[in-house]
């Protein structure tokens, strides 16, 4: 069983952009997730809020419900349509999208995508993290059947997590979702979620015991240098250096991957314009600057 766990938890050091392109390419049906920060785990900013305040995380499950029935009562005077009660990932998703803390895990189809949240603003060693959706899947469906959990909704959908949660299911597990409706920016970003069903334990604990039942924490990462036996890993987790930032940035702006396309609206664009310093210094802006500090200056 122990040589199992073994190649649960993966991770790759990309040695450039090049690199780092041809090992995410070669991850079909695979999701992603970019970090600022390599030594961030994976959680979920209902977890980091509870942390981070002190609170005893059994009781997580009481706070979510009043914070999702505090931004209910808001929303309508807001939002020209609300989503029904019994749609939870959907008030989920929402309280995601307006900058709240929820259970769900910000995904992506693109790596693309999943890259530039790691390297958009960091000053640090960033992170993508992948998640093989079919061998998480299969899991999933495994540790059910030996659950004898009964679901009239077909497993993994948004309909069979609203029933589980809405039901107080306390298994750990985590599930891949795909939102039944994109708002615009969800849509731009190829997002879906990942959602934990024990929100009194880390989306780590739920992953691992998804994964393997006897086992509430994440393996030992094993380094692996060759992708011939990927299909093994669970979690792939690739360390992006600093050193590469810069040219990775410069050409996700050529391909349209920026602020501006993922965050559609003024406050997108406004957040794009932090990567002028790195797409547009050419000799005529650095010459720009460089007159303007003379005659700050007051040289000539």
């Amino acid at each position: 069983m122990e040589k199992e766990f073994e190649n649960t938890f993966c991770s790759y050091y990309a040695k450039s952009w090049a690199d780092l392109r041809d090992v995410l390419s070669g991850l079909n049906d695979w999701v992603f997730r970019g970090q600022g920060d390599y030594s961030w785990k994976l959680s979920t900013s209902l977890e980091r809020s509870a942390s981070r305040s002190g609170y005893d995380t059994r009781a997580t499950a009481e706070i979510e419900k009043v914070l999702l029935e505090k931004f209910r009562k808001r929303a309508s005077s807001y939002l020209s349509r609300v989503p029904n009660n019994s749609r939870l990932l959907e008030w989920f998703s929402l309280i995601q999208h307006f900058g709240g803390p929820s259970r769900l895990l910000d995904l992506s189809h693109s790596f693309y995508v999943a890259i530039f949240f790691a390297v958009e603003s960091t000053t640090t060693d960033a992170a993508v993290y992948c998640l093989n959706r079919k061998l998480i899947d299969r899991k999933g469906k495994e540790a059910e059947y030996r659950l004898g959990a009964d679901s009239k909704f077909k497993f993994g959908t948004s309909a069979f997590c609203d029933h589980a949660i809405t039901e107080g299911r306390l298994s750990p597990l985590v599930i891949i979702a795909e939102p039944d409706s994109y708002n615009e920016r969800l849509a731009a970003q190829q997002g879906l979620f990942a959602v934990p069903f024990e929100i009194a334990q880390t989306f780590e604990y739920n992953l691992s015991l998804t994964l393997y039942p006897l086992r509430k924490d994440l393996p030992k990462v094993k380094a692996i240098r060759e992708f011939s036996d990927i299909d093994d890993c669970a979690l792939l987790k690739v360390r992006i250096p600093k050193s590469i930032h810069k040219e990775i940035r410069k050409d996700l702006s050529l391909m349209n991957i920026t602020a501006a396309t993922l965050y559609p609206g003024l406050d997108g664009f406004a957040r794009s314009l932090h990567w002028s310093f790195d797409n547009q210094l050419t000799n005529e802006w650095i010459e720009f600057s460089n007159a303007v500090g003379r005659r700050m200056r007051g040289e000539s």
